[in-house]
């Protein structure tokens, strides 16, 4: 049969002489248990990341230098040199944004076109699995978040509010609060600060659910609440 497990692009396999299946590194020359039916491949795979000989994992301190073009200006020559180095956590991240700028589903990073122009780009790089990117999505929500609540602590002015409710396909009501506000630098912005699941449209159920998202950021200095143009919203 045809293994057609990754880890075999860096393993040979082999039976000893206990009839045993094992996988041995082409890199380290380490070998690891890999019966399909008592081990599998995890281990392996767990040992690539580990291998000190793996060609993601040599660290190097010598950097190289990249030439930049400056972007906007068509037919410009111009740029600036800067300074590179392989690093595998800067390149998971810069993916992760990729695919939720892009809206692009959690499986683009296993697809065929995709893996090959890696291979050609940057063949050091490891391709992160779907749950670690999902990881990452969260790590950048928890970033975010740290860095809003940061700045409405810190910020003197007030934040505007608007609210939003709808039913899904299920017959479940959702409502999200999305908060306007003006950046240190004069600009006007907004984000979703709560998207949650409310017990019906009534008034009643939607203020509950405002209280609790703005005691959760600890917005104090509210300016304004604004909701749909209807007379249940009247309360």
């Amino acid at each position: 049969m045809k293994l057609r497990s990754e880890v075999w692009e860096h393993f040979a396999k082999f039976v000893n002489e206990e009839g045993e299946s094992k996988g041995r590194c082409k890199y380290c020359e380490k070998e690891l248990f890999c019966d399909p039916r008592r081990n599998g491949t995890t281990s392996l795979r767990n040992h690539t990341y580990s291998c000190k000989k793996f060609p993601t994992n040599v660290s190097t301190k010598q950097t190289q230098l990249n030439y930049q073009p400056i972007r906007g200006q068509e037919g410009d020559d111009s740029g600036t040199l800067t300074s590179w180095k392989f690093d595998q956590e800067a390149i998971r991240n810069a993916l992760a944004r990729m695919i939720i700028v892009d809206e692009l589903p959690l499986k683009f990073a296993k697809k065929e076109g995709f893996r090959h122009l890696m291979d050609v780009a940057c063949p050091r790089f490891h391709i992160p699995s779907r749950l670690t990117i999902t990881r990452d999505y969260f790590q950048f929500f928890v970033d975010e978040r740290l860095k809003l609540k940061r700045f409405f602590k810190q910020s003197s002015q007030r934040v505007c509010h608007t609210t939003d409710t709808w039913s899904s396909l299920q017959r479940i009501n959702y409502m999200f609060l999305t908060a306007h506000y003006i950046e240190n630098d004069w600009k006007l912005n907004k984000k979703i600060i709560n998207f949650c699941p409310i017990s019906s449209h009534k008034s009643e159920a939607i203020g509950k659910a405002v209280e609790k998202c703005l005691f959760d950021w600890d917005i104090n200095k509210v300016s304004t609440i604004t909701v749909d143009n209807t007379s249940s919203n009247d309360v």
